[in-house]
């Protein structure tokens, strides 16, 4: 796993719903992931992250920043960590994105040409994304991070499912599967990697933005949230008693009647007209088809923006020898799952504090950093999303 370095806070109401008092805002933080497959002695990434200079977005996507998004700070671009790794820019062969959001293309134009770009079905033939921006004013993509390298569009019709999702065997030996997974947007893909081989096979699940906070998938029937909630999950806080009921968050369940919210999630996908869905009905599907994989003690999710992965997992950038592949011996399941609870609101209080506050520009805060982005994007059309 990498930490991209990227903190932001998002306008909750447009990626969960129903709106809740004291969780009017949604940290993130932004994960990507160097695969390396012995076998053929392959690398990729799946995913980027946001690039250091966001600043150069296109214009359509500067003007969504300061409204859904108030505050970003990105230290560092991912080809630096890598690099950092003593992982040459030249041994990543592909680039995999897992949708085409500036959050997660990072900067590809830092790859050499041999480094191909592999995205979802749809993208190919759009005409709002290719060719990107400049030629296409409107265009969320930047035209350099595509043009002189194979642009690879995955097919998902050769009849392989895997729970209710479409499947492509990326590597033709059942180590590395693409799911398609629509809803969010165009394209729309999620991974499920192997992680410890058969008959004891263990998966990691690279969850892109299927959705953006766990609450959205759990507790379920299958994981109820516990009577009291595991020592060391939750944050030092007056109001988390210790130990601490799971009443302190079920009584103001958003979703769901008492007797029934420790097996329900807390929030469904948002259907706000501006929301980051493109197709609520579908991307609640997806996150339905989410819980049957997060029900299997054989398989572990990883959501790009979920901050407590950076708790508890080891990073490319501090631990580079370390990986994921025995995250079910080491407990980083059990440890993952709830930290999300830690974002809600408590006794009639609001959940954790901003990540981080403002824009932030070359280690420092950007004062000015709404009215020039809205400047950038004035004339630019659509959403950016």
């Amino acid at each position: 796993m990498v930490d991209t370095t990227a903190l932001m806070t998002v306008v909750a109401d447009k990626f969960v719903e129903p709106a809740r008092d004291g969780h009017e805002l949604l940290n993130m933080t932004v994960v990507a992931f160097l695969i390396e497959h012995e076998p053929s002695g392959q690398k990729l990434m799946f995913d980027l992250g946001v690039r250091k200079d966001f600043w150069n977005l296109p214009p359509i996507l500067q003007q969504r920043l300061g409204r859904v998004i108030p505050s970003l700070r990105v230290d560092k671009d991912t080809t630096e960590i890598l690099q950092e790794s003593k992982i040459s820019l030249k041994s990543i062969s592909s680039v995999v994105w897992s949708h085409y959001h500036w959050d997660h293309t990072g900067t590809v134009s830092l790859f050499p040409p041999s480094t191909s770009l592999v995205v979802g079905p749809g993208v190919k033939s759009s005409p709002n994304l290719l060719p990107g921006y400049p030629q296409n004013p409107n265009s969320p993509l930047n035209a350099s991070d595509i043009e002189g390298r194979t642009l690879v569009e995955i097919d998902f019709t050769s009849g392989l499912n895997i729970g209710e999702f479409r499947a492509h065997d990326y590597f033709g030996d059942g180590s590395f599967y693409l799911l398609d997974t629509p809803g969010h947007c165009l394209g729309h893909m999620c991974a499920l990697a192997r992680t410890t081989p058969e008959p004891n096979s263990t998966f990691v699940f690279l969850g892109g933005d299927i959705c953006h906070f766990p609450g959205a998938f759990r507790p379920t029937p299958s994981i109820l949230l516990p009577d009291h909630i595991p020592t060391g999950v939750l944050d030092e806080s007056p109001y988390f008693p210790s130990p601490c009921p799971c009443s302190l968050f079920t009584e103001p369940h958003p979703l769901s009647p008492t007797e029934e919210n420790k097996a329900t999630p807390f929030y469904n996908i948002s259907t706000d007209p501006s929301a980051a869905y493109a197709d609520p009905p579908r991307a609640q599907a997806s996150v339905n088809a989410l819980i049957q994989f997060d029900a299997s003690p054989s398989v572990c999710i990883f959501l790009s923006h979920d901050t407590t992965l950076l708790q508890y997992l080891p990073t490319l950038n501090n631990e580079p020898e370390s990986d994921l592949n025995d995250w079910k011996k080491n407990g980083w399941k059990e440890k993952c799952h709830w930290g999300w609870l830690n974002e809600m609101p408590r006794g009639g209080k609001p959940g954790r504090k901003p990540i981080v506050d403002g824009f932030w520009r070359d280690g420092q805060l950007w004062d000015t950093a709404k009215s020039e982005l809205a400047e950038r994007g004035k004339g630019a059309t659509g959403t950016g999303l």
